[in-house]
């Protein structure tokens, strides 16, 4: 569906909430999740079956009221403006399909940024109509269809020019697009030093409309305030050709905890929102980020064992005493690390069981104790909110992943399910 024929900062920073005196009414986007409450939402673009409440295999479950909690504290660091929000990488894990219409039906979030097309997409299709910023350069086909979809691409090759004008004539109107500037990182982006006559050309141009420019920074505090000051000084250039660069964006979660002067326009978290902020002792005094999500199954098998009996592949538990073991369809394949094995722990009924007889690619088995105090169709939570066992943080540091190689393993078949 063809969309109007561009977008000026002025739009696009209202459209985001930017503009003074925006209410919520009139800044969330209409989606097909907004206001659903417990529903099921695919992942992304693989099909995954549909949550039902008499189900066994496991579910992940997306906590509504904990990410507004998220990005209300996201907003106040950063003195109010508005937040793109980075759902990028299937939503770090978590399902942009789900995660975006969520993030994008609360004022405070202006528009969206993924890192590839079919992200982009995936969230138009379910209803998102904020902005969406694809950080990632494209092809002539891909920005085309970008284009088409109201959705912004990023570019910063030095053929992106011969590129959009190829776009803007099939299309007959200029092409709306982010300008990326490396800094330093030395990753992606136009790089900074040979930035200038690019910018010129195309913010002059006919076919571009340069709806923003931003950077990215390290992480690395001392040398992000010269990667800062080397940004401030491309801005200066431009405003002083008075070349418009549109929506200025930098900072992500480390920066809007730590960098406040690149906080601009808007400012791009991503981490945050999903209850990952800096684990340094200055940020975590700054706000409260909660955990937005849980990984559920239910027991499928309850049975006892005697001294001798063993369970799980090469008999990875040998009981030395009478005990039950639980079974739960959940491994692996999942999201659920190997690793849990005899580190971590599951909650079932408000009491805890160790993961005692191996995780598999596809089940995982718990030593219940002497009682049967499980039964078979019990809820068990490996990953959630409701214990301290189980906070995503702490299976990230028991399995010596980390956080996000946590998130970042659910399996995209899994039914998200907003509560």
């Amino acid at each position: 569906m063809d969309r109007p024929s561009s977008l000026t900062r002025r739009r696009f920073v209202q459209a985001s909430g930017a503009a003074v005196g925006v209410t919520a009414a009139s800044a969330c986007a209409t989606t097909r999740s907004a206001g659903t409450g417990d529903r099921a939402i695919p992942a992304g673009a693989t099909t995954a079956r549909t949550y039902t409440p008499d189900r066994f295999d496991p579910w992940i479950e997306l906590d509504r009221a904990a990410w507004a909690h998220n990005v209300r504290e996201a907003a106040r660091l950063a003195g109010g403006r508005p937040i793109l929000a980075v759902v990028k990488n299937n939503a770090y894990g978590l399902g942009d399909r789900a995660v975006g219409p969520l993030l994008a039906g609360m004022s405070e979030v202006g528009g969206l940024a993924a890192v590839r097309v079919e992200e982009a997409l995936a969230m138009r299709e379910e209803g998102v109509t904020k902005p969406i910023v694809v950080m990632a350069e494209g092809s002539e086909d891909e920005i085309e269809e970008m284009a088409r979809q109201d959705v912004l691409p990023s570019v910063w090759l030095d053929d992106a020019p011969a590129r959009l004008r190829n776009v803007s004539r099939r299309l007959g109107r200029p092409v709306p697009v982010h300008l990326f500037i490396d800094t330093g990182m030395n990753r992606e982006g136009m790089p900074y030093t040979r930035a200038g006559h690019w910018i010129e050309e195309l913010v002059q141009s006919e076919y571009a409309d340069v709806n923003g420019t931003y950077t990215m920074f390290t992480h690395d505090l001392d040398f992000d305030r010269e990667q800062h000051a080397r940004f401030e000084e491309l801005l200066g250039w431009a405003r002083s050709r008075n070349l418009p660069l549109g929506t200025l964006h930098a900072a992500p979660t480390f920066e809007l905890f730590h960098l406040p002067e690149a906080h601009y326009d808007m400012v791009r978290p991503g981490n945050a929102l999903f209850g990952n902020p800096p684990g340094d002792e200055k940020a975590s005094g700054m706000g409260d980020f909660k955990p937005v999500f849980s990984v559920k199954t239910r027991v499928v098998r309850v049975e006892h064992l005697e001294p001798g009996d063993s369970a799980g592949f090469n008999r990875t538990f040998m009981p030395e005493r009478a005990t039950w073991v639980a079974l739960l369809p959940v491994g692996r394949t999942d999201g659920y690390p190997s690793q849990a094995n005899g580190t971590c722990e599951v909650l079932i009924n408000g009491r805890l069981y160790p993961v005692a007889g191996g995780v598999n690619s596809a089940h995982a088995i718990l030593d219940i104790g002497p009682e049967k105090t499980v039964e078979v169709g019990d809820v068990a939570t490996l990953i959630g909110s409701d214990h301290p066992a189980v906070l995503p943080h702490t299976v990230a540091e028991r399995t010596e992943l980390g956080f996000l190689r946590i998130i970042q393993g659910m399996n995209p078949r899994l039914p998200r399910r907003v509560v």
